[in-house]
Order: C-alpha cells, then sequence, then structure tokens
C-alpha cells in the first residue's frame, strides 16, 4: 500500500492511515465498503484514497457492476 505523509490538500504531516467501513451512493443506490484502508487529515479533514482503496471502491460500486455486466 502506498504510504502518504503529508496531506497533498493543506500540507499538514498529522495526516493519518484509517480503516473503516465506507458508505457510497450512486444513482440513489447505496453501498458499502467494508475494513477500507485511506487516509484523513485531522486538519482540513482531507480523505486520500491509494490506487488499492479505489479498486476496492470500484469492485463494491454498482456504478462500475452495471457498466461491466453490460461488455
Amino acid at each position: 500500500m502506498v504510504t502518504i505523509r503529508k496531506c497533498p490538500a493543506c500540507g499538514s504531516k498529522k495526516i493519518k492511515h484509517v480503516r473503516g467501513r465506507w458508505r457510497g451512493d450512486y444513482a440513489g443506490e447505496k453501498y458499502t465498503v467494508p475494513n477500507l484502508d485511506y487516509y484523513r487529515c485531522p486538519d482540513c479533514h482531507e480523505r486520500v484514497y491509494p490506487p488499492e482503496a479505489m479498486r476496492k471502491i470500484q469492485a463494491h460500486s454498482p456504478a462500475y457492476s452495471k457498466r461491466l455486466a453490460i461488455r
């Protein structure tokens, strides 16, 4: 996993690794991604999602499942 040591939005070095449940909404359809690893800045509340996190979000998202089912 990518390690982020500085917030890209505000420059704070307090950015922290977080693991938790992530909730999304696509076209009114809610979905949850369990055990998602990402970074959150306590100063500006920016969230940073490494490539691994984005792949996991896409795997759970109805937007991608519907698009892949059409192919």
